[in-house]
């Protein structure tokens, strides 16, 4: 988390700015989903809203100006114990997720198919643009995540009730997001749904923890990009896009 310089002044913020800030992106991804947008800038408009309000928010009351509005650049690398950590926990998580994908698909009924077919009409996905999506993915996305997960969202909620609820909310907050973009594929089923919000949510506690570490915000956004990279590589390649 970033520690803010005690000469900056940073205010507190109305609370109800805060959660009406955290709501605007779900509310955005809501009319995409009503309205049926489709192709994958359509479907990832809501991000702006995502980027919007930490920006909004660490100018106004954060005081930060500049790259600081968009990153906690004032933050010092992290140690090479939290550069370890980091990309340990991407490889657990993208490992174990790949494992449940290739051992209960069945189950949980995911047909790779289905799930191709519906992509490419959600999405318009080829070769080109999945790889594109993949270079996106660990680079801009992860930051933008991070910065308005946990740098962000995680740190201002726990500054008024505390960590333990501010990692779960986030976390929360993150996992519910993810769930949306697949709200509207119906080859993906409730269960399916439901154990790819548990795995987010671990996701989410991950990154929150390392963020609390010396420098851990720049882990935590390698460690996601890492994640989302392997993740979607293997994904797209299970599916056929590779």
């Amino acid at each position: 988390m970033d520690n803010p310089d005690p000469q900056r002044d940073e205010s507190l913020g109305p609370t109800w700015i805060l959660l009406a800030l955290a709501a605007a992106p779900f509310l955005a991804k809501g009319y995409v989903v009503f309205a049926a947008v489709t192709g994958y800038l359509g479907q990832s408009s809501y991000k702006m809203f995502q980027l919007a309000a930490p920006l909004f928010w660490r100018r106004r009351y954060g005081r930060r100006r500049l790259l600081a509005c968009f990153w906690p650049v004032d933050e010092p690398l992290p140690d090479a114990t939290t550069w370890a950590l980091a990309v340990s926990v991407a490889v657990t998580l993208a490992g174990t997720a790949a494992c449940a994908v290739i051992g209960l698909h069945e189950a949980v009924g995911i047909d790779p198919v289905l799930i191709k077919n519906g992509l490419d009409a959600k999405f318009g996905l080829t070769t080109g643009k999945a790889f594109l999506i993949v270079v996106y993915l660990f680079t801009i996305n992860a930051a933008l995540e991070e910065l308005h997960f946990r740098a962000w969202l995680d740190r201002e909620v726990s500054r008024r009730w505390g960590d333990l609820v501010g990692v779960l909310l986030s976390a929360i907050a993150f996992a519910a997001m993810h769930v949306f973009i697949f709200s509207g594929v119906a080859m993906v089923g409730p269960l399916a749904k439901l154990l790819l919000f548990v795995a987010l949510f671990i996701a989410g506690i991950s990154w929150s923890l390392i963020a609390r570490r010396p420098g851990g915000i720049h882990a935590a956004w390698l460690s996601h990009g890492l994640t989302d990279a392997a993740l979607l590589t293997w994904g797209l390649s299970w599916l056929g896009y590779f």
